[in-house]
């Protein structure tokens, strides 16, 4: 399931932010499977993908941006990101888009860059964190928009994307689980 928050990190962001993500995680996992932990309960794999050692299918993703935190609990692995739409540094592309990928978004009228900058953003963000390479793994996922549906290169695995109040969320997950999400309106 798909936990989120609003938060304000006007001041001490990162603090803020590191806090409010981890006590939402503590809230989900108590409240999907009756665990209280605490952060020394989350130990780093080898990757550096977070877990928690000693609870058995229960897996997480943690995600934070200006004004939100939202995490992931479920059964399996997961990935899970979050940004609000802004702007953002041209040449980012060419490090974490693909050539197809470019080509696409090359094609975008401009009053759509920005928002689907940061739809593909989270989803390579969420690949990153459900395989534990981060976003080392960025250009390892590639995604297209065909007929308005979302396409990816990663079929043993199932991607989805929700907007609200300018903010974009993505989730991935294995094939066939959903994520259980009333984060504003799903969009793919």
């Amino acid at each position: 399931m798909v936990y989120y928050r609003f938060i304000d990190d006007s001041s001490n962001k990162r603090q803020i932010q590191h806090n409010s993500g981890f006590e939402l995680l503590k809230e989900s996992v108590y409240s999907k499977y009756g665990y209280d932990i605490t952060e020394n309960d989350i130990f780093t794999a080898e990757k550096g993908k977070p877990y928690l050692r000693g609870y058995n299918n229960c897996f997480f993703s943690i995600s934070h941006c200006n004004g939100l935190c939202c995490c992931i609990v479920t059964h399996c692995e997961c990935g899970i990101d979050c940004e609000n739409i802004r702007d953002y540094r041209p040449n980012i592309i060419k490090r974490i888009f693909t050539d197809d990928e470019i080509i696409w978004f090359d094609s975008l009228e401009p009053n759509m860059k920005k928002r689907y900058f940061f739809i593909f953003w989270t989803l390579k963000e969420a690949y990153g964190k459900f395989t534990g390479r981060g976003i080392a793994d960025m250009k390892n996922v590639s995604f297209s928009i065909k007929n308005d549906a979302l396409v990816s290169d990663k079929l043993h695995l199932d991607f989805f994307v929700y907007e609200l109040d300018g903010y974009i969320l993505s989730v991935c997950l294995e094939k066939g689980e959903s994520p259980d999400c009333d984060f504003g309106n799903r969009i793919y």
